[in-house]
């Protein structure tokens, strides 16, 4: 409990963070226009994580076994930090509280930047579960087989494919990245965010192709909020700049 409040308040921190680097309003300036012009995903990044999926499917039991000990006890800690960085139910207060202060605040960015990444792991989270309903695959600790499938399950709690917490940790994590610009600050994000994927598999909750492609899943569903987002800014500032001419 006390791992994850500390999550918590690290995830608190660097919302504040964000917030501040981006508290005036948004500028319509050539970066706006290059992120809305900019696509959601180029066909390399498919087929890597596309192969990258179907390669840990043949080597799921073999990868599981080696990660998944319940007796290591740094292993314990990483996934407890790792399991709330993925749970919305950790992630997403900080970001509502943000959000609710920077409307009564009138802060443009502060709201912006927690909106956005509101958006981005509830449309994460959707996206998992519609796919995890359809695909129906059996998890880890109810089955050892990583190809028993049992399509058009509602039973999310027994539903591997993919893991939405990897998929939600991976959303925030390029949502913050996309905020603050940094080498180092993408790095801590991305790193936090494997440890998500780490834990899952380190608690037999999820098999490695399932943690892969929810990584996948989590940038790209990011990504379309924030070119979305861009797109509505630069429509607002053509609509303004042609009533003003």
């Amino acid at each position: 409990m006390r791992i994850r409040l500390a999550s918590f308040t690290f995830i608190t921190l660097v919302a504040a963070q964000s917030l501040h680097a981006q508290a005036q309003e948004p500028k319509f300036d050539s970066a706006t226009v290059a992120r809305a012009n900019k696509p959601i995903f180029r066909k390399w990044e498919v087929i890597g994580v596309a192969g990258t999926t179907g390669l840990a499917l043949v080597f799921d039991k073999t990868l599981l076994n080696t990660i998944h000990d319940p007796h290591d006890s740094f292993g314990r800690t990483v996934s407890d930090v790792g399991n709330a960085l993925g749970n919305p139910l950790y992630v997403a207060p900080p970001l509502i509280a943000a959000a609710i202060i920077g409307k009564a605040a009138g802060s443009q960015g502060m709201y912006g930047v927690s909106t956005r990444a509101l958006k981005s792991i509830l449309l994460a989270g959707a996206s998992v579960f519609v796919i995890k309903t359809f695909i129906g695959r059996e998890r880890p600790f109810v089955s050892d087989d990583p190809f028993k499938f049992h399509p058009i399950n509602f039973k999310d709690r027994t539903n591997s494919f993919p893991s939405g917490h990897t998929t939600i940790a991976f959303a925030l994590a390029t949502s913050f990245a996309r905020e603050i610009k940094g080498t180092w600050d993408d790095i801590l994000f991305y790193t936090m965010a494997t440890g998500t994927a780490y834990a899952r598999m380190h608690d037999n909750k999820h098999w490695m192709s399932d943690v892969v492609f929810g990584a996948g899943l989590g940038i790209t569903a990011t990504r379309f909020i924030h070119r979305r987002e861009a797109k509505l800014l630069l429509g607002k500032h053509t609509i303004g700049a042609s009533m003003e001419f």
